[in-house]
C-alpha cells in the first residue's frame, strides 16, 4: 500500500502525529469501519449491509425493505461529502437506492457500495484525542450542515457549530458520553492489537436515538468546523497535548477543557455552496471583533486594505467564534459581532445555538 505523510515523515525520522495511512482507513474505507465496529461493538452499529457486484444489489435491498427499514447508500471511498445518499431525502424508493447503487458500482469499479439502517435522531460529533492507547474525550459538538436556517437548503462544508459548558450537549446523557467512549476505547484496543498506528484524533460520528448511541461513521482527523469549537475550550497548551500523544502519555489529568461554550459560524457569499460568479467585496474589523473577545478564522478571502476584504472561490469566507457561560450567549456574542463588525453581501446562520434551537433539541418546542 502507498504511504501516507505521516508513514513518510515516520520513515524519514520526522516526530509526526496523526494516523498512518493503514490506521486512517477508519474514515477512507467505509465498508472497513462498519465491519470493524460490528466485531468490536456491535451493539452500537446499524444495521448494515455490503454490495460487491451489482447482481448483489435487490437481494441487499431486501434486508431493509423486508424490515421496513429506510437506506442511506455510501460509496466506499471518500467523496468530499458529498456521495452519501440518504432515502427520502435524496431517493424517494428503494428502486431509487437500487439505481445509485449501480451508478456507484459502474463509475466507481474498484469499490463496493455500503447499505446502512436510516437512523433516526440528532447527529452529533465526538474527537478523542488520543495517543494512540487511551482517548481524552473532547466536548461533544453540534454542527449545522444545512446552509439555511432551520436546516433547509442544500448541505455544505458546515455552517457552524457548538459545544456545551458541562462537555455533553443538553439532549445527551453521562451515559451516553460513556457509551462513545467505550467504542472509542475498544476501536483504539482492536488498532493496538493488530499493531496499527493511530495517534492523534480519532472523530466519532453518533446518533442519539430512542435506542441509545448508534455509530454512524468515523474521520481519523480534527473536523471542520468542529475543531475550531474545541481548540477554543482546550485548558492549557496544545503543544503539550501534541508532545503526550507523541509520547504515550496522554491521560485524562494532562488534558483539561474551560467550562465554557463555544459557537462558531461561519459567513458565506449568499451564492454558497455554488460558485460565486464575481468576488465579493466586504469589510471586516478585526480590531473592535478583538475587543469583543471575538476569534476570526479566514478561510476564502483576501486582504485588501485596511479593514477591507474580498472573497475567494466558492468556499466558507471566514468564521468567528464566541465562549460563554452557556450554548445561547455564546451565540449571542456572535450574532452581536457580525452585526457590528461585518459589513457587505455576506450570509451566515444567526440561528446556529440560539436558545429557539436548543429548545427545539432537547423537544420543548
Amino acid at each position: 500500500m502507498a504511504h501516507g505523510i505521516v508513514d513518510a515523515l515516520l520513515d524519514a525520522g520526522v516526530k509526526a502525529i496523526g494516523p498512518t495511512k493503514t490506521a486512517s482507513r477508519i474514515e477512507w474505507d467505509k465498508t472497513y469501519s462498519m465491519r470493524l465496529m460490528q466485531d468490536v461493538a456491535d451493539e452500537f452499529t446499524p444495521l448494515f449491509a455490503v454490495i460487491e457486484t451489482p447482481d448483489q444489489i435487490a437481494e441487499k435491498l431486501r434486508i431493509f425493505s423486508e424490515r421496513g427499514l429506510e437506506v442511506v447508500v455510501k460509496p466506499q471511498g471518500l467523496t468530499g461529502g458529498k456521495g452519501v445518499k440518504v432515502m427520502t431525502e435524496h431517493l424517494r424508493e428503494y428502486g431509487d437506492c437500487a439505481k445509485y447503487a449501480l451508478e456507484l458500482l459502474t463509475t466507481r469499479p474498484n469499490e463496493q457500495v455500503l447499505l446502512v439502517e436510516k437512523l433516526i435522531g440528532i447527529e452529533f460529533t465526538i474527537m478523542g484525542l488520543t495517543d494512540g492507547r487511551n482517548p481524552v474525550m473532547s466536548p461533544a459538538s453540534y454542527d449545522y450542515p444545512f446552509r439555511f436556517e432551520h436546516d433547509t437548503g442544500p448541505g455544505t462544508g458546515g455552517m457552524g457549530c457548538f459545544t456545551a459548558a458541562v462537555g455533553k450537549l443538553p439532549f445527551l446523557s453521562d451515559s451516553d458520553i460513556d457509551d462513545c467512549e467505550t467504542i472509542m476505547r475498544r476501536v483504539l484496543d482492536r488498532l493496538a492489537q493488530s499493531d496499527v498506528r493511530f495517534n492523534g484524533v480519532l472523530n466519532g460520528g453518533f446518533f442519539k436515538t430512542a435506542e441509545g448511541i448508534r455509530f454512524m461513521e468515523f474521520n481519523a482527523r480534527f473536523g471542520d468546523p468542529e475543531a475550531l469549537n474545541i481548540l477554543a475550550v482546550l485548558n492549557g497548551s496544545f503543544a503539550d497535548v501534541l508532545r503526550a500523544m507523541y509520547s504515550q502519555t496522554l491521560t485524562k489529568d494532562s488534558v483539561s477543557f474551560l467550562a465554557e461554550a463555544s459557537v462558531v459560524k461561519y459567513l458565506v457569499a449568499t451564492e454558497y455552496p455554488d460558485a460565486s460568479p464575481s468576488p465579493t467585496e466586504f469589510t471586516l474589523d478585526r480590531a473592535a471583533l478583538h475587543k469583543m473577545g471575538l476569534p476570526v478564522f479566514c478561510g476564502a478571502c483576501e486582504h485588501v486594505e485596511d479593514t477591507r476584504f474580498s472573497t475567494l472561490g466558492s468556499s466558507r469566507v471566514l468564521a468567528i467564534g464566541a465562549t460563554a457561560d452557556d450554548i445561547a450567549s455564546a451565540s449571542d456574542l456572535v450574532n452581536q459581532g457580525i452585526e457590528r463588525c461585518v459589513d457587505g453581501n455576506l450570509d451566515f446562520r444567526a440561528d446556529i445555538g440560539s436558545r429557539l434551537e436548543i429548545d427545539r433539541l432537547t423537544g420543548k418546542t
